[in-house]
């Protein structure tokens, strides 16, 4: 049996080139070929940009995009088509001899563009099955098995269960007895028993071999991305990461990451590496275990990599001296996140620091004389345009660039599903209007 990957193209206003790294379809393919399946890929995400028009979906923005006050401008001059065309896409699927397709569906303002590439294989090639993962599939199973065309939605972790799958599809036998699946049985969803590797280390390093040359072109240098760790111990109200990984937070060993920042510099020729964890330093311990031995090689070895986690570092397990080892360790940027200068908020959504701690973190880092980029979330439910600005305030006193993420809830109704993103400015509260949040936005702007 042959596995055909497709990671979709994006729509949008913006697009990071990290993210043509999808690591998530990387990682499965590595263990389906460990296990002796072979695989192709087929990249949609390239840098190739090519500006569309904007869906009806955004109309309530245009107003926003030809405004003459420039503090209420939108901020993105076009709404763009970020890799393949879709034709070039189905000329791809109809080349490969795959009987089974993987397509991600990570981000559910993305999911037209996953469903639009399942149903391409289904009209292509109607004997082949479709498998899709990611967070918006685990978040929607049903959606995409019942309305998008897949045969198979893989919920959360895919490595184990992607294997799995394959052999059970080989050997017709039991998919009930396939971990973190759903499937159809008729006129219902059936879902198994989720699981999750003890062990996290034992998977091989991502199929980085499979992507282009071009795939790692990030901001001007030749990057990697890279996960050290899967999810996270806090209970951020407004975060979904415990839908893919689960309740644990899992760490994979210091040993495992140098090894495989190795093989990225030696036979890559990255010269930098992104952290892409969503809680890299989750306590002092693991951020002790983690930059010493990274400090290590940097010190004893040839390479002078850069390090970034351009997702940003959680502060709760950050102190002065951790700081010092991120920097020896060649972090020479900090990307952290207050959320809000709010005691009132940081307590609801249950934040694990507080403003005195994320300013004695990013003072540190700037003696230091690393870039920090500081970020918050701008149009919270309950949130004030008075707080907004207080925020705004507390970290520009700071000295910091200053970085608003426009909220978005991707736990809505389907209809409203391609708003959520912070590029559209979509979910206004009854606190704070759309107006309202253009108007914040641009004065952060200053600080860029």
């Amino acid at each position: 049996m042959e596995a055909c990957f497709i990671n979709p193209p994006i729509q949008d206003f913006y697009s990071t080139s990290i993210r043509r790294q999808p690591l998530g379809l990387l990682y499965i393919m590595a263990s389906l070929a460990a296990a002796g399946f072979k695989t192709s890929f087929i990249n949609g995400h390239s840098p190739r940009k090519r500006v569309i028009n904007m869906p009806y979906e955004f109309q309530y923005l245009m107003k926003y995009r030809e405004h003459p006050d420039p503090r209420l401008s939108f901020p993105f001059k076009n709404y763009c088509h970020f890799g393949m065309s879709f034709s070039e896409i189905e000329q791809r699927i109809r080349k490969t001899d795959a009987d089974i397709f993987f397509i991600q569906s990570q981000f559910t303002p993305y999911h037209q563009e996953s469903d639009r590439i399942m149903d391409l294989v289904k009209t292509i090639k109607p004997c082949a099955r479709v498998v899709t993962g990611g967070c918006h599939a685990t978040l929607y199973p049903e959606h995409c098995l019942s309305k998008a065309g897949a045969d198979f939605v893989i919920l959360g972790e895919g490595e184990e269960s992607s294997v799995e799958l394959l052999r059970c599809l080989d050997e017709r036998g039991d998919l009930s007895q396939v971990p973190n699946l759903a499937y159809r049985n008729g006129s219902r969803v059936v879902s198994t028993q989720r699981r999750y590797a003890d062990d996290i280390d034992r998977f091989p390093f991502p199929v980085r071999e499979l992507l282009l040359e071009r795939d790692f072109h990030v901001y001007r240098r030749k990057a990697a991305a890279m996960i050290t760790s899967r999810g996270c111990p806090n209970r951020c109200g407004f975060c979904t990461v415990r839908v893919i990984w689960g309740a644990d937070y899992r760490t994979r060993s210091a040993g495992s990451v140098v090894a495989e920042i190795i093989d990225c510099a030696e036979r890559f020729g990255v010269t930098m590496i992104n952290f892409e964890d969503d809680n890299l330093f989750a306590s002092r311990d693991r951020a002790t275990v983690l930059l010493e031995p990274l400090v290590t090689f940097r010190e004893s070895s040839g390479f002078r990599l850069d390090l970034t986690a351009m997702n940003g570092v959680s502060l709760e397990g950050l102190d002065d001296d951790i700081v010092r080892l991120m920097n020896r360790a060649g972090f020479s940027e900090l990307n952290i996140s207050l959320m809000s200068h709010s005691p009132d908020l940081q307590r609801r959504h249950g934040r694990p620091f507080d403003s005195i701690q994320f300013a004695r973190i990013a003072q540190a880092a700037r003696k230091l004389g690393m870039n920090v980029r500081a970020y918050f979330i701008l149009g919270l439910p309950g949130q004030t345009i008075e707080e907004v600005r207080e925020t705004i305030a507390f970290l520009l006193d700071l000295g910091v660039r200053v970085f608003p993420s426009v909220y978005y809830d991707v736990l809505v109704p389907p209809d409203e599903w391609k708003m959520q993103r912070s590029s559209a400015f979509y979910t206004e509260t009854v606190d704070m209007t759309r107006d309202d949040q253009v108007r914040l936005f641009n004065e952060c702007r200053s600080s860029w």
